[in-house]
């Protein structure tokens, strides 16, 4: 319900949002247009540029050839790209492949001309890529922090290749995609083979400049796919990431997904206090109390997240069609709703007060009306945060409460009525101030020309 009306409000073009439950997609649900010129409808089944999430699947294919023994993840990549060693900078025979898979190594970002991810040029290719992979010293003193890089993940893309033999793309369909049964993942753009099929894939947008998005063209990230090339669907990503969890039996040894799953770095944001870090391949945040492994993406015309929680077997993701798209606060928001209802709708219900659930609106902004177990909760909504503001009600009488935890600025210990007829809630009194179902106060704004008593 909320996030159905939270994008009509919204600007965005459309979105797909899903949760998993032990390998049970429990919600899969698309909102908006997967094709705005063409009024096209966003579905469950659109496929996403999924950019970085990428970089899952490259950790995953590392960490697989070194369980079968053909490399060791504390090995130096010279090793097996030994053409580094013409990089006038010495340091880079110090380089592992743990530090590339933590973003520890001090590796540029994404080259000295980035204008490809604005869409003014192709991205590198194989020669271009090595040739400034050749001249380009570490940025940063390598095994000190983290610096995020997707050339770095790109040159482990190479070290797949000259350890299996096979090409990137190969390796990972016939190693991780196709065993899992991933039907509608594929690690690059490729429209010559239909991967994905062409009218399966979202047409991405810009941002809202001068109030209009313009769609950006789909195009290949040539040799940088093993640090962004990646397409799927929310359901393909909710069984990739169960996968990946301790105890599913798939992929990797526990020990293996442990290792990746454990801090290694810090992921720092000036100014801010933040609690994320990166493993070996995936984001580490707490939600709550929770702990969640995952990755974000963002490509020109895509911006995505799944997070998964592997102790309780929880996978949600959102993937969106804009290059603003509000993919981060919807997860930060499904989880949030998620934990709340955990800890309180575990309690027995002494009364059914569910027909006084539902949506209320007037002048001022929307309030939510919820049964937990044990009593009503008025839920204020603000933006992308569904629960900004949650106030506890306490029955009185009849269908007149009391509003017994608030904020300070709110109306504690004031009263809320529900008027209703016929079993339907017809307005709400709360604290003094009447609101009405969404639906009834937006028909009021349709008939107005100003807001006048």
């Amino acid at each position: 319900m909320w996030l159905s009306e939270r994008y009509e409000e919204a600007d965005v073009p459309g979105f797909v949002a899903a949760v998993a439950y032990k390998g049970e997609v429990l919600m899969n649900e698309a909102y908006g247009y997967a094709d705005l010129e063409r009024k096209i409808p966003m579905t469950p089944g659109h496929v996403f540029r999924i950019a970085s999430h990428s970089k899952t699947f490259t950790a995953t294919a590392i960490m697989l050839l070194a369980e079968q023994g053909r490399l060791r993840i504390d090995d130096p990549v010279v090793n097996y790209l030994p053409w580094l060693t013409e990089n006038p900078d010495a340091r880079y025979t110090n380089v592992t492949l743990r530090q590339l898979l933590s973003h520890g190594a001090g590796v540029i970002r994404d080259g000295l001309d980035t204008d490809y991810w604005a869409i003014d040029r192709p991205f590198p290719d194989e020669e271009r890529f090595i040739s400034e992979m050749k001249e380009i010293g570490l940025i940063l003193e390598n095994n000190t922090k983290m610096k995020y890089t997707n050339y770095g993940y790109t040159l482990l893309g190479m070290v797949i290749e000259a350890v299996s033999g096979q090409p990137y793309n190969e390796f990972m369909l016939d190693k991780i995609i196709r065993p899992l049964g991933l039907e509608h993942t594929f690690p690059e753009y490729r429209p010559e083979l239909n991967q994905p099929q062409p009218d399966d894939l979202v047409t991405g947008y810009t941002r809202p400049e001068s109030k209009h998005r313009l769609p950006i063209a789909a195009i290949s990230t040539e040799f940088m796919s093993p640090a962004t090339g990646f397409c799927s669907t929310t359901e393909d990503l909710c069984a990739y990431f169960a996968a990946q969890m301790v105890g599913s039996g798939k992929l990797l040894s526990d020990e293996s997904k442990k290792e990746m799953q454990r801090a290694a770095w810090p992921s720092l944001v000036p100014g801010q206090k933040s609690n994320t870090s990166y493993g070996l391949g995936f984001f580490l945040t707490p939600y709550g109390d929770r702990e969640t492994f995952g990755h974000s993406g963002g490509f020109p015309g895509c911006i995505t997240k799944t997070m998964a929680d592997g102790k309780e077997g929880l996978v949600v993701t959102v993937l969106t069609n804009a290059i603003d798209g509000p993919a981060d606060p919807i997860l930060s928001a499904i989880y949030k709703v998620i934990n709340y209802f955990e800890e309180h709708a575990s309690k027995a219900a002494e009364h059914d007060w569910s027909h006084l659930e539902g949506s209320y609106a007037n002048l001022w902004g929307d309030m939510k009306i919820l049964a937990t177990g044990d009593t009503l909760r008025s839920v204020h909504t603000y933006g992308w945060d569904p629960m900004a503001m949650i106030e506890k009600l306490e029955w009185l009488e009849g269908e007149t409460f009391k509003i017994v935890e608030t904020s300070s600025g709110g109306s504690a210990a004031e009263l809320v009525h529900f008027h209703t007829k016929d079993g339907r809630v017809e307005s709400v009194r709360h604290g003094g101030s009447t609101m009405w179902p969404k639906e009834v106060w937006r028909q009021s704004l349709d008939q107005r020309t100003e807001i006048r008593f």
